[in-house]
């Protein structure tokens, strides 16, 4: 799982390097930068799952929430 974190972090860090050179290497806007590559593989992440049948609110709809609370039937 270790490993698994750290290329997640690794891609991060190598997409804010690329935002922060097409914006022409400002001092001052990385975490800017760093938050915004963290979205978009965010995004590529879900959009990933959506493509594989998986949506991010499954796990709830088949909890069994809904207007008479969870658990009720």
């Amino acid at each position: 799982m270790e490993q698994h974190a750290d290329e997640t972090q690794d891609r991060v860090r190598q997409r804010a390097y690329e935002l922060w050179e097409q914006h022409g290497s400002r001092e001052g806007h990385e975490a800017e930068f760093w938050n915004q590559a963290e979205r978009e593989l965010k995004g590529e992440a879900s959009s990933n799952d959506t493509s594989r049948g998986v949506t991010a609110n499954a796990p709830s709809a088949r909890s069994g929430s809904g207007s008479d609370g969870p658990g009720k039937v």
